[in-house]
């Protein structure tokens, strides 16, 4: 018996060969499709990995915008109820006075919004790909494809005749059972993002809810602002 290995990015592939016995057809086949499993297989965690990170710097950002919100609501409430645009307004107790500068205010809005919409395109496109790899494990109940499953079935066809082939399934069968290991973990990592997809969308939904309410408000500040101060225009001409 002679051992090859072949080295892969997934796993090293140990296989036990009889060099004396020449691979039958479905034997090379088989192992071609293997081969090829463990392909679809460290693809699949890369992009489960990506993906993953993807969900964190979203995660991030939005959390960013709720906190960034904070501020916004108070100099809201204080206009509020400045202007009486609002009934019983709790007030926090402020030690010293303080000015709200209303330019700043509505360049602070507005960079809210900016930064929420550009947001709304990230996670557009990153629940997109969740979708649409829910849809797909859904209705293959995994990442292999049809190729990969004839490929299963010629696999049990060298265990039916290892007298007959040149791969030692001993070998084969160790090597085999660690390859499910590793399954083993990229389907945790799977169900991890899913989890985590679910949880950032639904954060996403709230935050994304609670500005559009603080841009409403703030839209009624401004009406009320242009018509109760107007700015002074300088007249032209002479």
């Amino acid at each position: 018996m002679k051992e090859i290995v072949k080295e892969h990015p997934l796993r090293p592939i140990i296989l036990q060969f009889d060099l004396k016995k020449k691979a039958l057809d479905f034997e090379v086949k088989a192992l071609a499709a293997y081969y090829r499993m463990h392909d679809r297989s460290w693809e699949t965690k890369q992009n489960l990995s990506q993906h993953k990170n993807t969900l964190t710097e979203i995660d991030i950002k939005t959390i960013e915008l709720e906190y960034r919100l904070a501020p916004i609501e108070l100099q809201l409430d204080f206009m509020e109820a400045a202007f009486k645009l609002a009934d019983n307004v709790e007030l926090p107790e402020i030690a010293e006075p303080f000015t709200i500068d209303i330019a700043d205010f509505y360049e602070e809005v507005e960079s809210h919004n900016k930064d929420l919409i550009a947001l709304h395109k990230d996670i557009t496109v990153e629940m997109q790909w969740f979708n649409d790899w829910a849809d797909y494990i859904y209705e293959n109940e995994d990442w292999f494809d049809e190729q990969d499953n004839e490929g299963d079935k010629l696999i049990h066809q060298v265990f039916k005749h290892y007298d007959e082939v040149s791969v030692d399934i001993i070998s084969l069968d160790r090597d085999q059972q660690e390859f499910f290991g590793v399954l083993g973990h990229i389907r945790k990592l799977q169900q991890e993002y899913f989890d985590y997809g679910e949880e950032v969308s639904a954060q996403y939904a709230r935050v994304h809810h609670e500005s559009e309410a603080v841009y409403q408000r703030a839209l009624r500040i401004k009406a009320y602002v242009d018509k109760h101060f107007p700015l002074d225009k300088e007249s032209s001409g002479g």
